[in-house]
């Protein structure tokens, strides 16, 4: 179960979970993570897209995304498996990059029952399982890789029939599809960039259109408010890594020093940065 589920240094895993190990704390991911809840229910901040994971929901987590369980039922489980950043590059370079970021903005789906794909998506956990008990089969790799791939070229084909999941490019208002590449060029440019002038150009828009396009469309919130929290939601990330110094955090994440990283934080979180990191710690 949970306590063998490895995110970061396994090429390929399957496993069950019901996501007790994450708690309530940002993860960033290097592999990429596939769900199929069977039991209970959740809701995962993929980003900043949350996520109500329920049963028969197949959810997607691309490499290096972060997410937070914000909550989870006491009977909530899922299949899963796992995948390497190497093993999706190698996939994705055939499908292009709108795929991607498509899955980022659109990661988890309903499966009905009478599509057909719910059946497929059971019989796709079971083939995980089987590949991942193949401990030492000679062709090991080989069909992790195959297999995943295969996964992501079936997906791939039903999301761009229209009939799996639809595509945030033909489907919604144009102020929706510009939502959703806002927040795809917030992950992307993040620890340069903060800047509401920045992501509007990224647009090609104003920033006062900018700012009507995230009001209507994220409850209300401003786009300075969208960017400082997934900033600091980078930051809890970092903080989490006990050998990167604060100073060395704002250095990645180009703030002009440790001071003004640890007021930030605390204007946004109401603690300090080495508060926070002191309450990860494990009580004895």
């Amino acid at each position: 179960m949970d306590e063998l589920f490895s995110l970061k240094y396994r090429h390929y895993y399957y496993t069950e979970t019901n996501l007790n190990r994450f708690g309530n704390l940002p993860c960033r991911t290097d592999g990429g993570i596939v769900f199929l809840c069977i039991a209970g229910e959740a809701v995962i901040n993929i980003g900043l897209v949350e996520c109500r994971i329920t049963k028969d929901v197949e959810t997607v987590i691309l490499p290096g995304t972060t997410f937070t369980v914000i909550e989870s039922s006491e009977d909530f489980l899922a299949k899963a498996f796992t995948f390497s950043k190497e093993i999706y590059d190698h996939t994705v370079l055939r499908l292009g990059i709108s795929f991607s970021r498509y899955l980022i903005n659109a990661p988890s789906c309903l499966l009905s029952v009478n599509s057909g794909f719910l059946e497929n998506a059971r019989l796709c956990m079971e083939t995980a399982a089987l590949i991942h008990e193949e401990k030492d089969n000679d062709f090991c790799l080989l069909m992790q890789r195959n297999f995943v791939q295969t996964y992501f070229l079936y997906l791939y084909d039903k999301c761009k029939r229209q009939v799996y999941f639809e595509y945030p490019e033909n489907q919604g208002t144009r102020k929706q599809r510009q939502f959703y590449t806002f927040l795809s060029l917030l992950d992307r440019h993040i620890t340069e960039e903060r800047s509401v002038t920045f992501y509007a150009k990224k647009l090609c828009i104003t920033p006062r259109y900018l700012r009507k396009v995230i009001e209507r469309t994220a409850a209300g919130e401003s786009p300075k408010e969208l960017i400082d929290k997934r900033l600091v939601l980078e930051i809890k990330v970092m903080l989490q890594n006990p050998d990167l110094s604060i100073q060395e955090i704002a250095d990645n994440l180009n703030f002009p020093d440790q001071s003004y990283l640890s007021r930030y934080f605390k204007l946004h979180t109401g603690t300090s940065p080495s508060m926070y990191r002191h309450q990860l710690k494990p009580k004895p």
